[in-house]
């Protein structure tokens, strides 16, 4: 039996464990229209405001959906890194953290040898833990938990702001901070052991320091702009990391080269959140991911949604749409055009953005339809349009390893969404796609499971 758990971090500290009911939220439409058909509001849980108290504010920050494989003895709801039945919405394991707030957290569910949830505090404290362990713990605390960055010893004047296994890495995992550094971490490693890096001599550039004893955790500390790095993400065989950043970088690193393959800036302020394109192939109702890597989405403060090629290494699409920041973005890999045979190669993606505003944004990206002005040309020539590869037009522009300014925006090609849907009251903070279902939650903690057209007609 597989059990879908979603995984909840909340900046702060919850006092009571009892949940709403579902209800409704007032004035808000319970379907949107897609070129598809209908999609219609299965599920909705809240829990309320005044079951939660916060000394500097509420704020639900991520929400991930976990598949286990068989279902977890119930444990106590109490407190603020909670854990919910996908099928009931009622937590069935919080847990507490009395000098800290979790702010991320990431699931491996391939991991071998029982650690699979790793939790970030602001206080830039990071622990892994069981995932199945911690539900099957009645009491408030985390259960067998390795501990990193313990009061500081490796990083004591910044937050944890995002977390994420490496694919493939074998437990190895990777934490970024608020002061621009990213530390690499063994999780198999004792969590306590003392590392020591050189001084980063120059907040703006780009390097990476290695601990000095094979025993040391972490193992590298990637110093990797000055300011906040505000979220990072890795492609699906884990050959490369991308990064977005407070000062309004994408930056795109080959990992195991520690090398900086392409950068770009947004328009305006920071970048807040990324994502690659993964695809997923659907046989005999099992679900396979497979490496695509082609694209990679950015969101942030500039109200827009950016789509960025690997092989281009550049915008080739920003989607226009958003009224405010842009929270999260996410491919919608189970998705497929309703026009598409099955045969080639898949030439429309479909995406999903939310945002402060309050709205879910689906944008179709159909790439073969694109035409990508170049901004510069050669010397004595003209400018040039290509729906083909530009990688090489592209060298001779901006070498690899260079950071890149905002292109004209006036180069960049548009697109509009295909819906723009309020789907709560509060500004939203996470969006998750599965085979049957879209999943949007706002800040408040307020979670909503929307069915795609075929499966709410056939429940």
């Amino acid at each position: 039996m597989i059990r879908d758990t979603m995984i909840k971090t909340a900046n702060g500290m919850i006092s009571a464990s009892s949940s709403s009911a579902n209800a409704q939220s007032p004035g808000l439409k319970t379907y949107f229209k897609t070129p598809e058909g209908r999609y219609k509001l299965h599920y909705e849980k809240t829990h309320p405001s005044g079951l939660l108290h916060y000394a500097h504010g509420k704020t639900v920050t991520q929400v991930t959906l976990a598949h286990l494989k068989d279902k977890p003895a119930p444990s106590t709801p109490t407190a603020s890194s909670s854990s919910f039945s996908a099928s009931s919405g009622d937590p069935i394991k919080s847990i507490h953290f009395s000098n800290s707030n979790p702010v991320c957290h990431a699931f491996d569910q391939d991991a071998k040898d029982g650690h699979d949830l790793l939790i970030g505090l602001n206080s830039g404290d990071v622990y892994s833990v069981s995932l199945r362990q911690q539900l099957q713990d009645v009491g408030k605390r985390l259960v067998g938990a390795q501990h990193y960055n313990k009061e500081g010893s490796v990083n004591n004047s910044s937050h944890c702001t995002s977390i994420a296994w490496v694919p493939g890495g074998d437990g190895v995992f990777v934490v970024a901070h608020t002061d621009g550094n990213m530390y690499v971490y063994e999780k198999n490693k004792d969590g306590a052991s003392d590392s020591s890096f050189s001084v980063v001599k120059d907040q703006n550039q780009f390097s990476v320091s290695h601990a000095r004893y094979s025993k040391s955790n972490p193992i590298a500390r990637w110093h990797v702009c000055q300011g906040s790095i505000n979220s990072i993400a890795f492609s699906f065989d884990g050959a490369y990391l991308a990064t977005v950043g407070r000062d309004g970088y994408l930056r795109v690193f080959d990992y195991s080269k520690e090398q900086l393959v392409f950068g770009g800036k947004s328009y305006y302020g920071a970048l807040l959140c990324c994502a690659w394109r993964f695809c997923i192939l659907v046989l005999d109702k099992l679900c396979k991911l497979v490496m695509d890597g082609k694209y990679i989405l950015t969101g942030g403060e500039d109200d827009l949604v950016q789509v960025w090629s690997m092989e281009d290494r550049k915008v080739v699409a920003q989607g226009e749409g958003h009224n405010s920041w842009v929270s999260e973005v996410v491919f919608d890999s189970y998705w497929s055009s309703p026009n598409s045979d099955g045969g080639g190669e898949t030439v429309m993606y479909r995406f999903g953005s939310v945002g402060q505003d309050t709205r879910l944004l689906l944008w179709d990206l159909e790439m073969d339809e694109i035409v990508v002005p170049l901004r510069r040309c050669p010397p004595g020539g003209s400018p040039t349009y290509s729906t083909g590869s530009q990688s090489s037009h592209w060298d001779s522009v901006f070498p690899l390893g260079t950071l890149q300014p905002a292109p004209n925006i006036r180069d960049v090609p548009k697109i509009s969404p295909v819906v723009a849907h309020r789907v709560h009251t509060e500004p939203l903070s996470g969006l998750t796609f599965t085979q049957e279902s879209v999943l949007t939650v706002c800040r408040e903690g307020h979670i909503k499971i929307w069915m795609r057209p075929g499966v709410a007609e056939s429940q």
